[in-house]
């Protein structure tokens, strides 16, 4: 819940949002009584970006909004350049808003001659002199770590918790897709008061965004399922999970997950998955075509606002 006696004053801190998420960047503005301030992305006929703040940054705090979505290359781009283009302007300190971090899921070596793109993303940032960022469920808490500068990483599981409590559910039982995802499973197990099971999947590094469930640890049988995940990106994970929990018995599945990327045919699988509603935040922003009817979005926007008011307070 947002702390509404909390007052902050534009005098204080100027607020800016890149393209990537304009609609979370006005509730966020909206409940900070902050307008947003005034920048111009324009691009060249060759496709580069020409960021221009139009606003007087000289000893201020200004914080800069935007979800490293796709198209992710170009946001993040967009985002350092407008970085730049701020502390040439003297600003007393910059702080980077980022609901959601592109790149994340790269955040460990799996095999000779990749990168680990978390890490490079967030030297990206900080050679554009943000000096603090906040970010919302970071992939692995352990990417906190590749930054230099202060993060506060803050977690969506209370608003997605109060959507299942909305539901009633008598029966339900907290599922981790995977083992990596205990810890995120156990502490909505405990907000809801909930069992856990951990579902097992064996993923094939060498076939993008795909991966196999192949064992469920725990009882499921003629319970509601309640799969709760980081992000949800072509729905191939989520779409075997369902299955696997209805065939064990389940009677329902209802899945959560903080970061909604809905990439290739994800909309087309989750619409057709045994999945009854599918709740994400706004950390991304979901153009029509990438909205369903089983879906459900939950605003991050209070989390957002309380994390930049206690920052510049």
């Amino acid at each position: 819940m947002f702390r509404s006696s909390i007052v902050v004053y534009m005098k204080d801190f100027l607020l800016f949002s890149g393209s990537s998420n304009l609609p979370l960047a006005h509730e966020v503005s909206k409940l900070l009584n902050a307008p947003l301030g005034k920048v111009d992305l324009t691009r060249f006929a060759d496709g580069e970006l020409r960021p221009w703040i139009q606003e007087d940054v000289r000893d201020k705090t200004v914080i800069v909004i935007q979800s490293l979505s796709h198209p992710m290359d170009e946001h993040i781009m967009e985002l350092v350049l407008m970085g730049d283009a701020i502390r040439r302007s003297a600003p007393k300190i910059m702080i980077a808003v980022i609901p959601y971090m592109g790149y994340s899921r790269q955040d460990k070596l799996h095999r000779p001659g990749e990168p680990i793109s978390a890490r490079v993303i967030a030297k990206f940032l900080e050679v554009s002199m943000f000096s603090e960022m906040i970010c919302v469920d970071l992939h692995n808490d352990a990417i906190v770590g590749f930054f230099q500068v202060p993060v506060t990483h803050i977690s969506a599981l209370s608003v997605l918790a109060e959507e299942v409590k909305k539901m009633n559910i008598k029966n339900g039982v907290i599922v981790s897709p995977d083992v990596g995802g205990v810890k995120r499973a156990r502490n909505l197990a405990y907000l809801l008061d909930f069992p856990m099971v951990v579902l097992e999947k064996r993923r094939f590094l060498d076939k993008h965004d795909t991966s196999e469930t192949y064992q469920i640890i725990g009882d499921v049988d003629g319970k509601t399922a309640i799969v709760i995940d980081d992000i949800i990106s072509t729905g191939g994970t989520t779409e075997q999970s369902a299955e696997a929990l209805r065939n064990a018995g389940c009677t329902s599945v209802v899945v959560l997950a903080s970061h909604g990327v809905f990439a290739g045919e994800a909309v087309s699988r989750l619409s057709h998955a045994p999945i009854e509603t599918v709740v994400c935040t706004n950390s991304i922003d979901h153009s029509k075509e990438r909205q369903f009817d089983k879906l459900h979005i939950v605003s991050i926007a209070p989390l957002v606002a309380d994390a930049i008011s206690t920052l510049v307070r």
